[in-house]
């Protein structure tokens, strides 16, 4: 795999998310590629945070915490990663769902880089256009959505979209307490 294929199915991810999740569930990588893949796509998302908190001005009178220091927002994207792969895989098996844990991990550990590639451009319009920020979050925001739930849905053989949205949904409802207790400015 070179980076022209790893540029087509980025491609084909934004067009055709459930063709892309066949694709990349077909090549069925050992676990040892993808415990190193999680891991590289951990750190790629900590620099890009690291960058956003030290890089992007704050707006002048607004009270902003401390950066938190690297290491611990490398535990909690690891954590928070880990912890939606495993929501995914038993709510989806609870919604009858089929996935294996190497087949969630497989297309969140894609789209987690593919997220992480949002957030750099994110990263450079926030610095050099960032009335552009918040639009490009949006639409983000939204692309992940629709690609999640094809993502669920390839995975789990679903055949529905409404079961891979009650995976989502029910997923963060289990995942709100422990979100907001790995937030390091939340109310816990």
């Amino acid at each position: 795999m070179n980076f022209s294929t790893l540029g087509n199915i980025a491609v084909l991810t934004l067009v055709n998310p459930a063709e892309a999740a066949r694709h990349l569930l077909s090549f069925r990588v050992g676990r040892e590629v993808l415990w190193l893949a999680f891991c590289l796509a951990v750190v790629l998302n900590g620099l890009v945070q690291f960058g956003i908190e030290h890089l992007v001005p704050s707006p002048e009178g607004l009270n902003v915490p401390a950066p938190e220091p690297i290491f611990m927002s490398l535990i909690r994207s690891a954590a928070l990663m880990m912890f939606s792969i495993t929501a995914f895989l038993f709510v989806g098996r609870l919604l009858g769902g089929r996935a294996s844990f190497d087949e969630i991990m497989t297309l969140t550990v894609w789209l987690q880089f593919l997220q992480s590639a949002a957030m750099f451009v994110t990263l450079v319009l926030a610095i050099f256009v960032p009335v552009l920020m918040v639009l490009f979050l949006f639409a983000t925001a939204l692309v992940s959505l629709y690609v999640t739930l094809h993502f669920l849905n390839e995975a789990h053989k679903f055949g529905t979209l409404w079961k891979s949205f009650g995976v989502i949904v029910l997923s963060a409802l289990i995942a709100a307490p422990f979100v907001l207790a790995l937030t390091p400015s939340g109310p816990v």
